[in-house]
């Protein structure tokens, strides 16, 4: 049943209810009434949370084209040559300060009780973030004490991304002591 269906009913329920005086009528009314307020109260609610989603997604474009706009400005060279198994600082400092904004959203979001929110905008990050940063969120995740929250973007990047992305972040995990979490997102490629 629509919401202006059920607008019309108590409408309708209220007007002969005026009329007949009946009681069973005014039961129906009542129901309809409570019906109306709980259904009301229910898409308010659904507006907030998309309000405030929608918020997020903002400020999480608003951020990543700042970071591209920086990203351009800067002069052509490549970074410093770094041997792959000590890992690269300069990459691994520029990447987590992209992403504590992201990690301490969803940490808020988290810490009120909307952990499915908080869900949503770290698995919507995995489309804008690289898998270096994508291991960045997960670090610092697991460093804010968040670890529902980290073992469902093990699960769902693992399950969602390349291969060749899912090797990378978990290859960037393990250099960073997290061999735990390297194995968990190389399983749930997997699955």
């Amino acid at each position: 049943m629509t919401l202006e269906t059920l607008r019309l009913l108590h409408k309708q329920a209220e007007a002969e209810r005026g009329h007949r005086g009946n009681g069973a009528l005014a039961a129906e009314v009542d129901a309809l009434t409570e019906q109306l307020r709980t259904v009301e109260s229910e898409r308010a609610a659904l507006r907030d949370e998309v309000a405030v989603l929608k918020e997020v997604v903002k400020e999480l474009k608003t951020t990543r084209a700042g970071l591209q706009a920086r990203l351009a400005a800067r002069t052509p060279s490549g970074p410093l040559p770094v041997p792959r198994r000590k890992g690269d600082r300069q990459r691994m400092r520029t990447d987590v300060s992209a992403v504590r904004g992201l990690v301490t959203q969803a940490g808020r979001l988290d810490a009120d009780g909307r952990a499915e929110a908080a869900l949503k905008l770290l698995r919507r990050s995995t489309e804008v973030l690289n898998p270096l940063e994508t291991a960045g969120v997960l670090l610092l995740l697991r460093q804010q004490q968040h670890d529902e929250l980290a073992d469902n973007l093990i699960h769902v990047y693992g399950r969602d991304q390349g291969d060749q992305d899912v090797l990378q972040v978990a290859l960037t995990l393990h250099e960073q002591g997290s061999p735990d979490d390297a194995g968990a997102i190389l399983h749930a490629a997997l699955e």
